[in-house]
């Protein structure tokens, strides 16, 4: 079967719900709606660390941007994406799509709009000529139905 190159950027957290804050996971493990999506879409998936956890651990506050919003924690987001910008260069070197970001809406970190983790990820690819279009986002609701609404990225 014939690759068809595409890679996306997937937050932490849609296929791995156990490292989100108890009372805010939405599904068991994988958010099914979105993996199954970008499945469907031919993908291939490189799945982000999570910040959040790497940071303060499984046990830790829910925080808001604003709290998160330290040199301290935007030099470890920097620090745990340098293997995912190494595998973006080499996706690049070998022709392949960087096709966009799925992230998280209303996350401190994963929100592609405004969350810590996606602004360090989104400045190291500019300052890498890493260009990311598109971004689609999971809404920040109990139900874990995923909106494949594209959003093209500034």
């Amino acid at each position: 079967m014939r690759r068809n190159k595409r890679i996306l950027l997937v937050s932490h957290c849609i296929l791995n719900q156990n490292t989100v804050i108890e009372t805010e996971a939405r599904a068991e493990g994988a958010i099914l709606s979105a993996t199954e999506w970008a499945i469907k879409e031919g993908f291939g998936i490189v799945q982000l660390p999570c910040p959040e956890f790497t940071y303060l651990g499984l046990n830790r506050p829910s925080m808001t941007y604003e709290q998160y919003n330290t040199p301290e924690y935007r030099k470890h987001c920097r620090e745990i994406l340098a293997p995912v910008l190494s595998q973006a260069k080499e996706y690049l070197k070998n022709e392949y799509e960087m096709a966009g970001l799925l992230g998280i809406q209303s996350s401190p970190s994963c929100d592609p709009t405004r969350g810590i983790f996606i602004e360090e990820l989104s400045a190291l690819f500019v300052e890498n000529g890493i260009n990311l279009k598109t971004l689609w986002y999971l809404p920040n609701s109990n139900n874990p139905t995923f909106n494949s609404e594209e959003h093209n990225l500034k």
